[in-house]
């Protein structure tokens, strides 16, 4: 049996307001010492991942798909390919949220940028940024724009008016309480499907593991789509499986893998 790929979000996936937790650390680990690959597959930036994954020590990953699907990078963080957003794009999100009650955020490949917050609080899905203004902004090369939208009443509404301004110029994804804004046609899907053709040709079974509806593209990619018994109910229902950890997720793998060459 070929060495098999897991592909796992971060945010309510792995890491939680108190980071990734000792047992599913521990499992990343174990995972990767059989050999196996590892994928994070997430709608961070890269500076993002930088700061809550290899700043801490985690396992280092084979590759990151990072802006939800506009940038596949290496495991040590450089790009390999990229999609970045038509000028103006930011310029014209920021005129349609005069007024709402929201946070805006821009990235490009070096960090995290605050265009302002009407909020009064931050999330940790998004841990650390600086300030920066639109015109500034848009002289830079822009991979994701995050809105940070609390109220779950507003986000349809919102999402609605991006696409409906944006058009066929982005994506917007629903990823918990934040709308992330990509190039057009990236999806966590589409770049692993990328990465799977181009990149890591020769794998054997892909486990796809993920919370919230911005990894439905990505499940669509597996062999095993596998989310927790606390995500959506119809996420839950599109997938093979539902676990209650990462955790659980790559024991009982690793020990079907250890019985299975263990009788050949």
């Amino acid at each position: 049996m070929m060495d098999s790929l897991l592909a796992t979000d971060l945010d309510g996936t792995v890491i939680f307001a108190s980071g990734v937790s000792q047992r599913d650390e521990e499992a990343l680990r174990n995972w990767c010492r059989a050999g196996n690959t590892l994928v994070l597959d997430t709608g961070k930036s890269l500076d993002a991942v930088r700061h809550v994954w290899h700043e801490k020590g985690l396992p280092r990953p084979d590759y990151i798909i990072a802006f939800t699907g506009a940038v596949i990078a290496d495991g040590d963080l450089d790009p390999l390919i990229s999609q970045q957003h038509e000028p103006g794009t930011l310029a014209t999100v920021a005129k349609l949220l005069e007024g709402e009650r929201v946070a805006l955020y821009a990235s490009d490949m070096e960090r995290d940028y605050q265009v302002f917050n009407r909020v009064g609080t931050t999330s940790t899905i998004l841990p650390r940024f600086q300030p920066a203004e639109v015109p500034w902004l848009e002289h830079r090369p822009l991979f994701g724009i995050p809105v940070f939208v609390p109220r779950p009443d507003d986000q349809q509404r919102i999402r609605k008016a991006l696409e409906d301004a944006l058009g066929d110029a982005v994506s917007v994804h629903r990823n918990q309480d934040f709308l992330d804004i990509v190039p057009a046609g990236a999806t966590k899907g589409a770049a692993l499907r990328h990465l799977l053709d181009e990149l890591v040709t020769d794998h054997g079974p892909v486990i796809t593991l993920g919370d919230s509806w911005n990894d439905i593209t990505m499940h669509e990619q597996a062999d095993l789509s596998v989310t927790f018994t606390k995500s959506p109910p119809e996420l839950v229902a599109q997938c093979d499986k539902a676990v209650d950890s990462a955790a659980d997720l790559i024991d009982e793998l690793l020990q079907e893998y250890s019985c299975s060459r263990s009788n050949r």
